[in-house]
C-alpha cells in the first residue's frame, strides 16, 4: 500500500546494497530497507544538473527548478522482474520490480514510479 504521491513495493532484487526487502519512491527520494535498515537518497542529491551545475543548484534553492532532471535510467524491455531503474547513486543502485509486477504497461508500478518521480521534476533516460 502506498501514501499518496509515493510508491512502495518489494522489488524482485537489488544491486548496490544488501538485503533490500522494500523500496519507496517519493517525488524527492528514493527509500530502501536494506538489511534492516532506512537507507535514504535525495533526488536532487543524484540528479544530472544541466551546466552551470553551482548556478543550477543555487538557483534551485531559491525555488527554481529544470522541468526535467534526470536521476537515473530504466529499462521496460524485459520480463516484470527484469525490468528496472538504475540510479545515479555512488555506487549505482539499480532497483527491478517485483516478481508480480503487471505485464501491460498501464497498471504497471514501472509506469508509477516514473509519474511519482515525474510529479516534482525528476525522470530517467529510457535505455530500450
Amino acid at each position: 500500500m502506498a501514501a499518496e504521491g509515493s510508491l512502495r513495493f518489494v522489488p524482485s532484487r537489488v544491486e548496490g546494497l544488501p538485503l533490500v526487502t522494500e523500496v519507496v519512491i517519493f517525488p524527492d527520494r528514493l527509500e530502501l530497507l536494506s538489511a534492516g535498515q532506512r537507507v535514504v537518497f535525495r533526488l536532487t542529491d543524484i540528479a544530472q544538473w544541466p551546466r552551470p551545475v553551482r548556478l543550477r543548484r543555487f538557483l534551485s534553492r531559491l525555488g527554481w527548478h529544470p522541468r526535467w532532471l534526470p536521476v537515473g535510467e530504466r529499462d521496460w524491455f524485459h520480463p516484470p522482474p527484469g525490468r528496472f531503474f538504475r540510479f545515479y547513486t555512488t555506487p549505482p543502485i539499480v532497483v527491478y520490480m517485483p516478481v508480480d509486477e503487471p505485464l501491460e504497461y498501464g497498471p504497471s508500478n514501472f509506469l508509477r514510479a516514473q509519474m511519482v518521480m515525474l510529479s516534482a521534476g525528476y525522470h530517467t533516460w529510457d535505455l530500450g
